[in-house]
Formats: C-alpha cells, sequence, structure tokens
C-alpha cells in the first residue's frame, strides 16, 4: 500500500508538505497561501481506507499511521526536515524542503551509479509540471525484443474543491502524481517481420492540500491478489487528527 511517502524504482522516497511557520495554534493560516506548515514537532494522523469507483470511503479503517516532522539537517545544500512515517509497524524518514516554488523531496539510492538529487513534488507556480523523465533505450539479446521511449513522473494541479475536517469545512487544492511509461517494444516475430508494440502504463496519486493545515488525503490504485486473479483495489488516507507546533 503506498503512503504519502512514496517509494518510486525503490529508490526515490519523498512526502508533500510544504512551508515553515511560526504558528502556534491548530487552526490554518489562511494567510499561508499554497503553503503548509513544516516545523520540528508537527504530525499527522491519517486512517487508510478502501474507496469506491467515485472515491467515497467504504467498509472500516484498514490501518491508522501518523506522519512527524522529527528534526532538520542539512543535506545535498538544503537545509531539510526529517518527516518519519509509522505506517506498516516500521519506521521510515524521508527529507523535504520548501521554497517559494514549490515542494522538493530528496531522491536517494544506495546503488553508487545513481544521482542523488532534489526533486520537485509539488509546483505552486505552473498547472503541469515534470518531476523526473528517463529516456530509455534497451536491447535484450536473449529475446531480441529492443525497448525504447520514456519513463518518468509528472505533476499536475487540478480543481480545487471543499472537505470537512473535524466539523468543519476547508477549500483544498488538488494534485496529481502520475508515475508513466511510455515505450515501444520492437522485435522480429516468426515470418522475420519487424513488430513494433506501444505500451503505455501510469499510476496517479491523488493528493488534496488544506492551506495551512496539512495534507487531508491522498489516494492511490493497489492491486492484490484474490483467488489468483488481480484485483484492483483504491485506498485512501485521510486525516484525522493534526498537532502544529
Amino acid at each position: 500500500m503506498k503512503k504519502i511517502v512514496l517509494f518510486f524504482a525503490a529508490a526515490l522516497m519523498v512526502a508533500f508538505l510544504s512551508s515553515c511557520s511560526d504558528d502556534t495554534t491548530t487552526s490554518p493560516d489562511t494567510d499561508n497561501g499554497t503553503g503548509l506548515p513544516l516545523a520540528i514537532g508537527n504530525s499527522w494522523k491519517y486512517d487508510t481506507f478502501n474507496t469506491d469507483a467515485n472515491g467515497n470511503t467504504i467498509g472500516s479503517v484498514k490501518e491508522t499511521y501518523t506522519l512527524s516532522i522529527v528534526g532538520k539537517t542539512m543535506i545535498a545544500n538544503k537545509d531539510a526536515f526529517l518527516l518519519t512515517d509509522d505506517s506498516g509497524g516500521s519506521m521510515d524518514t524521508s527529507y523535504i524542503y520548501t521554497d517559494a516554488n514549490g515542494i522538493y523531496g530528496y531522491s536517494s539510492s544506495d546503488d553508487p551509479e545513481d544521482i542523488n538529487i532534489w526533486i520537485k513534488i509539488i509546483d505552486f507556480n505552473t498547472s503541469k509540471w515534470d518531476i523526473f523523465k528517463v529516456n530509455i533505450d534497451e536491447e535484450d539479446e536473449e529475446s531480441g525484443i529492443s525497448t525504447k521511449g520514456v519513463s518518468g513522473m509528472k505533476g499536475e494541479k487540478v480543481a480545487s474543491s471543499k472537505v470537512t475536517y473535524k466539523g468543519k469545512t476547508y477549500d483544498v487544492q488538488n494534485y496529481l502524481n502520475i508515475n508513466y511509461t511510455d515505450v515501444i517494444n520492437t522485435y522480429i516475430d516468426e515470418n522475420d517481420e519487424i513488430v513494433s508494440v506501444p505500451q503505455s502504463q501510469s499510476d496517479t496519486t491523488n493528493i488534496s492540500l488544506i492551506p495551512g493545515l496539512g495534507i487531508y488525503s491522498t489516494s492511490n490504485l493497489d492491486y492484490t491478489f484474490i483467488d489468483g486473479e488481480i484485483v484492483k483495489i483504491i485506498t485512501k488516507d485521510v486525516l484525522v487528527d493534526h498537532i502544529l507546533k
């Protein structure tokens, strides 16, 4: 199950939060624009549900977890915050920072050949942006199949909406993070003819932000095996409590 802290290609771990705040109350700062509080001691508690095709939660709570900002550190020339996620019975940590342009997560890997960089997860200044993009050009010598195209992740700002949290209605800004692959597989068939087959795949995370308070919800499409068949399940993490220092 995907959480607000996401892993991409086993190398990318990011979280979706934004700008610093000195507000000592748990009420949202309506003058904070698209920014969200990021300070040591802040935390957000979520319940995880399955949903129907329209995004409405169904059934009982599957899991409860908390995201907490526990410290700051300098990493890759940025004054970053450390965010912990206690879902799944473990404690994972990611690195995040923000500026006037957007929200950034640190892409890191234990592979010495990989490049560790900050990438923009949410852009405050545009409705569509590339988070990262990789050109694919490879060939499997055993099968004779060559693959060319692109793979990556892109972000999109979509229509705002309203939610009710703790008995109060809030305007939320909605974003999409889309993990995608668009390639063409080329091979020689049994008639010695060249065959090209396009292949596209995408996986979208929906993110709803309450300005000045926190991430209200995220939803993802998951896959599971039931009676030997692959079944699509939409899961949604919904904010149920928070603390802002």
